[in-house]
């Protein structure tokens, strides 16, 4: 029987996974970047929890491992992709490099699960 952290982890999983594909659906249609950029922040936040300072502050490998789900590790990569979608429909070309190569280093070095 999974613990009281086993089901807020699953919960906040299936909120991020919830949350991605209503801005994927947003990004087609005539939202405002702004907007759509801070929520997606938001989501993250919420997927990080109160580590997120620490693990943006990280490279790919390290805070891939110490956020230690691969499930969260992917949804998070797959956020900021979203996000460099986002900026760069916005014509802020910079953001978007930044974003896609956070995005591909979690991707690179998510956590395997143990055999």
């Amino acid at each position: 029987m999974p613990g009281a952290r086993d089901d807020h982890l699953l919960r906040l999983i299936q909120q991020a996974k919830a949350a991605l594909k209503l801005f994927r659906e947003r990004l087609v249609g005539d939202e405002s970047t702004d907007v759509l950029s801070r929520e997606i922040s938001v989501a993250i936040g919420t997927l990080l929890g109160p580590q997120r300072m620490l693990l943006e502050r990280l490279d790919g490998w390290s805070a891939a491992n110490l956020l230690g789900d691969p499930e969260r590790v992917q949804l998070w990569a797959e956020l900021l992709l979203l996000q460099s979608e986002v900026e760069h429909n916005a014509g802020r070309y910079e953001n978007t490099n930044i974003l896609s190569a956070r995005a591909a280093a979690l991707a690179t070095h998510g956590v395997k699960r143990p055999s």
